[in-house]
């Protein structure tokens, strides 16, 4: 089986509130040439069981039961990433259907840049955007 371009890598702790949603958004991606790493740190909600209804065969998941921290978590995600670039996504994140495409063909043209970002809107329960973010590239 063939490398993947990107790997994503998600680490959850007691995110099942938005977890779906956020798994979602990456398996829905225009590009699909990636892995979706998903690291489960210790959580004590039902996330893992979100995390477990998942099919699809770009997920690879590792279950803690101990909660070690976000940036370890993290880190162990990045350890395992077979892919030429790493994405970084938070379990409670939306992803836009074309970020990843956007962010790999960026990444393919400017072989200068080591990381690039994207915009970001915050919302609240009502999805009502209250505050936007403008990458800097």
């Amino acid at each position: 089986m063939p490398l993947p371009a990107v790997s994503v890598v998600m680490p959850v702790y007691n995110g099942a509130e938005f977890l779906e949603e956020s798994i979602q958004s990456i398996l829905e991606q225009t590009f699909d040439d990636f892995e979706l790493i998903i690291i489960n740190d210790g959580s004590t909600d039902h996330s893992a069981s979100v995390i477990n209804s998942f099919k699809d065969k770009r997920i690879v998941t590792r279950h803690y039961k101990i909660n070690q921290g976000n940036y370890k978590t993290r880190n162990i995600g990045m350890s395992m990433a077979k892919g030429k670039y790493i994405c970084v996504m938070d379990s409670d994140d939306i992803a836009y259907p074309h970020r990843i495409q956007t962010q790999f063909d960026f990444m393919e043209k400017e072989n200068s840049v080591g990381v690039c970002g994207s915009d970001i809107e915050m919302f609240g329960r009502i999805n009502m955007i209250f505050k936007r973010i403008k990458s800097l590239v």
